[in-house]
């Protein structure tokens, strides 16, 4: 498989499924499993990885869900972008739940940016003017 982030995606969602969520994250990831079990509801195989891979996480389960989730999202575009979205979504969700630190910088960037979580302090850019 070639998609490192597919891999790293059906390792964290497997991890969700199986470990105590708060109730807002818990629904997020319900959220994203059911939108791969709808989207596969039709293909007997490929349920199947999803729901052994959710409900038994080994490694060659996870893999397999990866590889499916890759293969798909070559297949149709449109499937891989809606699922790279929700995917960050609900990381976004689960990393506020727990406290952690998630940052994004999009777009055209002209100047300094500055990734943090708790900032006590002033922060400056470059050496001190003359």
């Amino acid at each position: 498989m070639d998609d490192p982030l597919m891999l790293a995606a059906a390792t964290t969602l497997v991890t969700w499924v199986t470990t105590n969520l708060a109730e807002g994250a818990r629904s997020a990831v319900t959220g994203l499993t059911e939108f791969l079990r709808h989207r596969f509801r039709r293909e007997t195989a490929s349920r199947e990885t999803v729901e052994v891979a959710l409900r038994q996480p080994t490694p060659d389960a996870v893999h397999r869900l990866a590889a499916l989730l890759h293969q798909e999202a070559r297949r149709d575009a449109t499937f891989g972008a809606e699922f790279r979205a929700r995917f960050a979504e609900v990381q976004a969700i689960v990393a506020d739940i727990h406290g952690d630190v998630t940052n994004t910088v999009s777009g055209d960037v002209g100047g300094p940016v500055v990734q943090a979580r708790d900032v006590h302090g002033g922060i400056t850019f470059g050496g001190r003017p003359t």
